[in-house]
């Protein structure tokens, strides 16, 4: 009876998990929000009117995950590195949710495990690589999340960049150019940060915080370096565009050479599938018919 309580509670937590994490797909709504906006899906009205800048319920699962945001404080010892991980993975899910997510995995691999592998394993092996799967699952769920995200915004960071020195180039502000920029693209990760700058400003946030804030919500090398130009270049008096200019062939420069680092570790990493998948079968052509001419009766080399 106990184990048809825990397996129903967890076939329902994953339908929600399932549900949450592909609610774009199903209900045609964005899958991820900012800690303090959600942004609409067609389009990022970046306008001056208040209720542009009200943080708005996309879906029910939103309604939910406001409810158990209460119960962060109950885990405030371990919440503050998980929360920051979390935004920089673009907040797929709320931090409760993560532990919720963190205790399934943990109840249920190993559970799952014993139901199908104890017959055929030693129980404690079983027990043993269940609760290391049922641990690192949400860990590398999440630094995957972390990966694509930070991906995305490398591969789109120096076309933005040269699309605000355009702007800054043409007499705009900076940050009248960030709300062009974001008005006029189509929405991805950096434009929503950047969207979180301007509406940051708005609210009456120093320029140089939201930056910082920017920087501390991403945490990438290249945004680091991107926010330190342009907030030295305000302290300073340079001009904004040769900053953002230099900023974005440095950015490309990494790029390249981070392209380059790439391919010079191919064939290394080649080699373990060479010798493991590869070399055998090779062997296998070559020494086979040897091998069937030792066993049917000897070897006769034309001596």
């Amino acid at each position: 009876m106990l184990i048809l309580v825990m397996a129903t509670l967890f076939f329902t937590a994953s339908i929600y998990l399932a549900l949450y994490q592909f609610r774009a797909k199903i209900f045609g709504l964005h899958g991820t929000h900012l800690p303090a906006q959600m942004f609409d899906n067609d389009s990022i009205d970046m306008g001056l009117s208040a209720k542009k800048y009200e943080k708005q319920q996309d879906s029910a699962w939103s309604l939910v995950a406001q409810r158990t945001k209460s119960l962060e404080k109950y885990i405030s010892i371990p919440a503050a590195g998980f929360k920051k991980r979390l935004i920089k993975a673009g907040s797929p899910i709320g931090v409760v949710e993560f532990f919720a997510f963190k205790v399934f995995a943990l109840i249920f691999i190993p559970l799952a495990s014993f139901i199908l592998l104890a017959d055929k394993f030693p129980k404690n092996i079983v027990l043993t690589v269940s609760l290391a799967i049922g641990f690192f699952l949400p860990e590398l769920w999440l630094n995957k999340k972390i990966r694509a995200r930070h991906s995305r915004i490398r591969k789109d960071l120096p076309n933005i960049i040269d699309l605000l020195t355009l702007c800054v180039s043409g007499g705009v502000d900076f940050m009248l150019a960030v709300n062009r920029v974001v008005k006029d693209l189509k929405t991805c990760d950096l434009t929503k940060e950047l969207s979180e700058v301007y509406r940051e400003t708005q609210m009456g946030k120093p320029k140089r915080e939201a930056l910082k804030n920017f920087a501390s919500r991403v945490d990438m090398p290249e945004i680091h370096s991107f926010v330190r130009t342009l907030v030295q270049a305000d302290r300073m008096g340079t001009p904004m565009a040769e900053a953002l200019n230099m900023q974005a062939e440095e950015i490309r420069v990494r790029r390249f050479q981070q392209g380059e680092a790439m391919a010079l570790k191919a064939p290394i990493k080649l080699l373990f599938p060479l010798f493991a998948f590869i070399l055998p079968v090779v062997l296998i052509i070559v020494g086979g018919p040897i091998m069937l001419q030792f066993i049917r009766g000897g070897t006769n080399f034309g001596f």
